[in-house]
């Protein structure tokens, strides 16, 4: 399974060579804070978020679909624990390039990771 660490993903959001696709639920974002430069879809909407038409998906989330073979996609949630899911979901319709972020929020936030609160 394809990790990255902290300073890898630290350097690609400041270099905006990667996308860190946060699946925590809305509201933990306003709660706990996001991180700067990270696009959420939470897990529940995984499935359906990534069956629909590009148009739509980037209408709904923000940010372009990304195509089955990117490999500048970061999984993260809060600890580690629903990337893995996510993963899983994501490779059961055919993305197979995708990073995870095994230590997530709470690595990022131990770390000094930039955090926006909204």
């Amino acid at each position: 399974m394809p990790e990255i660490a902290f300073e890898e993903v630290l350097a690609g959001l400041n270099d905006k060579s990667l996308t860190y696709l946060d699946v925590r639920n809305k509201t933990e974002l306003l709660t706990d804070g996001q991180v700067v430069g990270s696009v959420n879809i939470p897990l529940p909407e995984i499935n359906e978020a990534f069956a629909t038409e590009d148009k739509e998906f980037e209408e709904k989330y923000g940010f372009p679909k990304p195509d089955k073979t990117a490999s500048n996609i970061v999984l993260a949630c809060r600890s580690g624990v629903r990337v893995l899911k996510a993963l899983e979901s994501l490779q059961s319709i055919g993305y197979n390039s995708f990073r995870i972020y095994r230590g997530s929020f709470n690595d990022w936030q131990a770390k000094g990771g930039p955090i926006i609160k909204n």
